[in-house]
């Protein structure tokens, strides 16, 4: 089984005039993932892990405005918050939540997460998952637009960690 853990602030969506606006390309990004298929037909879990400190039911809410709960259902498996787990990323602790919510003990290498945050991105990094890095701002990063992924994520999906 492989994972797909996205964040959603500044890598799925941002905001705009105190409005939730989707990122160039996000739909289409998920959209694409949702449909690959590993080398035994199997399609990748797509999850989200934020820091979040309000009620899930507000995050469900701004997910649902976004169009994009329909790839995180059911939201109570495949979303994972800060104000639930009591700690902020890049600690361990809300990365194993996350995971464990969909295959409790699933190692970390069958894990790909995705951010525009270059410390949580070396967190997840040292505790063994893939990355990729959205250009956030005048960073440097893996890519400059979700639509770039694809072939990333893809490969990531077509490798065994057997």
């Amino acid at each position: 089984m492989k994972i797909i853990l996205f964040d959603l602030g500044n890598t799925l969506e941002h905001v705009v005039q105190n409005k939730h606006v989707l990122m160039p390309d996000a739909v289409e990004l998920l959209s694409a993932v949702k449909d690959m298929l590993d080398h035994n037909g199997d399609r990748p879990v797509l999850s989200l892990v934020s820091d979040f400190p309000d009620p899930a039911e507000k995050y469900y809410a701004i997910l649902h405005d976004l169009t994009l709960d329909v790839f995180f259902e059911p939201l109570k498996e495949r979303v994972t918050l800060s104000s639930e787990v009591g700690v902020m990323k890049p600690d361990e602790k809300i990365f194993r939540a996350a995971i464990d919510k969909i295959q409790s003990g699933l190692p970390y290498q069958n894990v790909l997460f995705i951010t525009e945050d270059q410390e949580h991105t070396i967190q997840a990094r040292r505790l063994g998952m893939m990355t990729i890095r959205l250009k956030h701002e005048e960073e440097y990063a893996e890519v400059d637009k979700l639509i770039e992924m694809v072939p990333l994520i893809h490969l990531f999906i077509l490798t065994s960690n057997a």
